[in-house]
């Protein structure tokens, strides 16, 4: 059985790449900014698009699709923002990961195989305003794997 907003991937026939192209992207509502998304995937040949600020929510039926991507999404249950997505193309050995729930992050992960490289891990993660940063966040994520990356809306401030 699969996760709401995440689908089961035969990965028969996938690419390992040796390089990889990524984006983070604030969206502020995945669902009025999903065509500029798509299209900055497209134009700048992405392979993994890190979505923060979906505000997309359980509730919400399938949607904010890209062709040729997967699309994971991890929604908000009780803040009436926030959320995070993670959309990977298709030939891609790629996989969605269960991401232990950090106490004041959003996140949503996947694993990459890459030739010469092994497995990454990587994160799109989102932390609120008002939310302080955790020590233990940090330590929960960089966890997954032996190489992580985080791309994200950390929220930092200036304190000079």
């Amino acid at each position: 059985m699969t996760a709401p907003g995440r689908s089961q991937i035969n990965s028969v026939g996938r690419q390992k790449p040796k390089n990889i192209s990524l984006l983070s992207y604030n969206a502020r509502g995945l669902v009025s900014s999903i065509l500029e998304v798509e299209q900055c995937a497209l134009e700048y040949s992405v392979d993994i698009i890190l979505v923060q600020e979906t505000y997309l929510k359980p509730k919400n039926p399938p949607c904010c699709k890209i062709s040729n991507y997967v699309q994971l999404r991890t929604d908000r249950q009780g803040a009436p923002k926030e959320a995070t997505a993670l959309y990977y193309r298709q030939t891609l050995s790629c996989s969605p990961i269960d991401v232990p729930p950090p106490i004041n992050f959003e996140a949503t992960g996947c694993r990459l195989s890459m030739s010469g490289y092994g497995t990454i891990i990587i994160v799109s993660v989102y932390l609120p305003p008002r939310k302080e940063l955790l020590r233990s966040d940090d330590e929960t994520l960089l966890a997954l794997g032996d190489a992580v990356i985080l791309f994200g809306d950390l929220n930092s401030k200036s304190t000079q």
